[in-house]
């Protein structure tokens, strides 16, 4: 697995960020920010309807937990 460090994760983040905030774009973006502390969680949708971001979000984290319980299921212990 390739290891990114947190601040080219968040150079990758906001490039792709600003893909959906320039006129005509086609691209868009959801973005949830947790804060432990205070025990919150806000998601932001960015150049979509405010419609697609649960069903955005519903298949995006199907998709992971699929993706994880593959990797899980084929791992080997040497």
């Amino acid at each position: 697995m390739r290891e990114i460090t947190k601040e080219k994760a968040y150079d990758v983040v906001l490039q792709q960020l600003a893909l959906c905030t320039v006129e005509n774009a086609k691209h868009s973006a959801a973005v949830i920010i947790v804060d432990e502390e205070k025990g919150t969680v806000k998601v932001f949708g960015l150049n979509m309807d405010e419609m697609e971001l649960p069903i955005l979000l519903i298949e995006a984290a199907s998709e992971t937990s699929d993706k994880i319980k593959n990797i899980l299921n084929n791992r080997t212990i040497q």
